[in-house]
């Protein structure tokens, strides 16, 4: 009651359960269907697709796979051209969906 009276809102326990499940499913289908998206991937694409996705340029995910930065930008635009996205914005956004960023 004092909570409610100082602007807190109260759901019922039946109401929240929906709320929380119908949330959390609508979360756990979008990853599921990024995770679907990314499959036509190779794993060396995914990586960059996930290093992408944590924020590093294409010379820093160049330095951590032991690659030229050219193999980058080709696996970079291979991997937009495949997917039907216009730039690493949407990719990076894809990769946070789907999981893939790794742990700093």
């Amino acid at each position: 009651m004092r909570a409610v009276a100082g602007g807190a809102a109260a759901l019922s326990p039946t109401v929240a359960r929906r709320v929380i499940d119908t949330l959390g499913g609508e979360r756990l289908t979008r990853a599921a269907e990024a995770r679907t998206r990314l499959e036509p991937l190779t794993g060396r694409e995914r990586e960059v697709v996930a290093l992408l996705g944590a924020g590093l340029s294409n010379q820093e995910i160049a330095d951590r796979m032991y690659v030229v930065e050219g193999t980058v930008k080709a696996h970079v635009s291979a991997v937009l051209g495949r997917l039907g996205l216009r730039n690493r914005v949407q990719l990076a956004v894809l990769a946070y969906e789907a999981g893939l960023l790794p742990d700093a």
